[in-house]
């Protein structure tokens, strides 16, 4: 492959510029000739003298990291955005005018939590005006032929009443996106440069054979890639992209993510889906580091250079190559035997007031965690400055960061089960929270250490490693004064049918109770299993804490991008099982409802699951999509 490329990404995250030369240093000691360098707003520019210099680079910095890596016979590739993640250019007073939403909860697909969402409006010309200049004058301090200019995520595209102007004339969203890839385009071929592109929205705007042949296809997926990889979005629109590249005539690039803890899953099953076809290149990307750190990547970051070399054919191979950072190969092979899911959307926020049932997967997950992180503990020296313990420190924390986040959600389901009749001993989860935070302890300790190494001086992005630890705590302290609390509760079950992994559809549950005059919000968020993007099948489920009354109704609302396939509803109180046993339709889209009175696997469908039709009318998610479902004990029913 022509190029075997290594990124970095400093628009999350500042690096100090010795850490950058040291990680193209070892960008080039493990066979990589490039490295993307992630910007968005993070270079000061004469224009921009007003951007936080605690934040971002003046151009005489990143001409001397670009410099340093020429020396190491690394090509720097300047990674832009100009129409989605331009969020932070919006927090400027002087540019929040750019952006598509003036409030985006409201006019937007409800995505992001800041006001203005991070998409910007290409009927502004302004946005022209400012991002083409910016782009250009960046674009001076790179020698790279190639300038990525992002195009990834823009989901609130086109809302805003100057683009609903445009689309009310005839025109498509589709269109306008095509439009603005080719300004784009016009923009980076009149700097000489060759244009690439992440490709993830022409499931949404299947605009791809309509493009100039010279543009470079991006193709992410950071999850297990199958035969074919699964689509990002809404649906899971699969195409045998690769193949369809090549017939269209377009060069491409398949891109992998750096793992944390190392864990090779993606990087081999995406790397075999891609040596069917003729990609011109790799990508190792890494993302989002402001409360953690690279070294955890090392050894993968390592071992895909070799593998795209064609330096790294057999087990041992792989084996000796982990073995240089952590040690020896007996660690190298446990490292190498754990699949650890690099997105993992638990649901740990608040596991008093709801469970997520079991599954196989996550128990599989979390019994190999629980000795795995023993072992890995044992390798990390508190007193070791050395890149080898640092390396082995950042995957131990990465991994005992997500054990112990399971046990939080284990916690919470014993919680539960201790409601349903469970017994427990008289300490058992004082005792476990106690060991669950000196646990945190640890890991923060290890994290200060390494910040106080490598990023001594420099602050966390929107404060992101702070609010983590704070986060933890408070969490605990929850659980701890929920123990206290001995209050008599009802439980609510909710199973419902996972027909894709999609995480952005939303589900809201009113009670009204029988002795209460106005109903009340049991819970309102998200609605797909916490492995979404790995256990994409079959049933999963939920639990509710309520109060201890008899419920008179139960109105079920969904909402979003995406629809729901619900099951079954039911509750317990006071030791009786009340089960669904009339249904009735609300509002919205609602088919088959009668199956949630069946307790089997058939399953209704409310919302709506085209994505495009999301993509060109934002105003589909907002619409409620609700029945109102009633109760009979479950004894009675059987009596029947």
């Amino acid at each position: 492959m022509d190029i075997v490329c290594l990124q970095i990404d400093l628009a999350r995250q500042k690096e100090n510029i010795s850490f950058i030369k040291s990680y193209v240093d070892f960008a080039a000691l493990n066979g990589y000739n490039a490295l993307l360098v992630y910007l968005e707003n993070v270079v000061r520019t004469d224009d921009t003298q007003y951007f936080a210099k605690e934040t971002t680079y003046s151009q005489d910095e990143i001409k001397e990291i670009v410099a340093y890596a020429e020396l190491k016979g690394i090509e720097v590739i300047p990674a832009f955005e100009n129409l989605g993640h331009l969020e932070k250019f919006f927090a400027y007073p002087a540019l929040e005018n750019l952006s598509e939403c003036e409030d985006e909860a409201k006019e937007g697909r409800g995505f992001s939590s800041l006001k203005r969402g991070t998409c910007g409006c290409t009927m502004n010309p302004d946005l022209y005006v400012f991002l083409d200049k910016y782009i250009t004058d960046v674009c001076s301090c790179f020698k790279s032929k190639y300038v990525h200019i992002g195009l990834d995520e823009p989901f609130d595209f086109a809302v805003c009443a100057r683009c609903k102007a445009e689309l009310e004339k005839g025109r498509s969203k589709a269109d306008l996106f095509y439009e603005h890839v080719m300004h784009s385009y016009q923009l980076i071929t009149g700097l000489g440069k060759r244009m690439m592109m992440w490709d993830d929205f022409f499931e949404y705007a299947d605009i791809a054979h309509l493009l100039p042949r010279d543009i470079i296809f991006c193709n992410w997926n950071y999850m297990y890639v199958d035969n074919e990889p699964a689509g990002h979005w809404t649906n899971r629109i699969k195409r045998d992209w690769f193949r369809y590249y090549e017939s269209l005539g377009f060069s491409y690039i398949f891109c992998t993510y750096a793992h944390g803890a190392s864990c090779t899953y993606n990087v081999d099953t995406f790397t075999n889906y891609a040596n069917k076809y003729n990609p011109i290149g790799a990508i190792m990307t890494s993302w989002d580091k402001p409360s953690s750190f690279y070294f955890g990547s090392y050894p993968l970051i390592a071992y895909a250079g070799a593998l795209w070399n064609g330096n790294c054919t057999t087990k041992s191979e792989k084996i000796k190559i982990y073995a240089q950072f952590l040690g020896n190969e007996n660690r190298a092979r446990l490292l190498l035997s754990l699949n650890i899911p690099a997105f993992y959307s638990g649901y740990t926020a608040n596991v008093i007031q709801m469970s997520e049932n079991g599954y196989f997967p996550k128990y599989m997950l979390t019994q190999q965690l629980q000795y795995a992180v023993e072992e890995v503990r044992t390798w990390v020296k508190e007193d070791d400055d050395s890149l080898q313990n640092n390396i082995v420190t950042d995957i131990y924390d990465y991994l005992e960061r997500f054990h112990l986040g399971l046990r939080v959600e284990n916690l919470g389901e014993e919680l539960f089960d201790a409601r349903e009749g469970k017994s427990f001993p008289e300490r058992y989860f004082s005792d476990e929270i106690l060991d669950i935070s000196q646990r945190y302890d640890f890991v923060e300790r290890n994290e200060m250490k390494l910040w106080n190494i490598y990023r001594q001086d420099i602050v966390s992005c929107n404060n992101a490693f702070q609010n983590r630890r704070l986060a933890r705590r408070a969490q605990l302290q929850q659980i701890e004064k929920h123990i206290k609390n001995k209050e008599e509760r009802g439980i609510l079950y909710t199973d419902l049918m996972l027909h894709d992994g999609y995480c952005t559809v939303k589900m809201e549950i009113r009670v009204k109770y029988e002795q209460e005059c106005t109903p009340i919000v049991v819970y309102s968020g998200g609605a797909k299993s916490s492995m979404v993007g790995f256990d994409l099948g079959g049933c999963y489920g939920f639990r509710f804490l309520i109060e201890n009354q008899p419920i008179e109704w139960l109105e079920f609302s969904v909402s979003g991008e995406g629809a729901l396939y619900p099951l079954n509803f039911r509750y317990l109180q006071n030791g009786e099982k009340y089960v669904a046993s009339e249904v009735e339709i609300l509002q919205g889209r609602v088919e088959n409802i009668e199956n949630v009175l069946y307790n089997d696997t058939r399953f209704a469908v409310m919302g709506y699951e085209d994505g495009i039709a999301h993509f060109n009318d934002i105003m589909l998610a907002k619409r409620s999509n609700s029945v109102k479902i009633k109760f009979q004990k479950l004894a009675e029913i059987n009596e029947k």
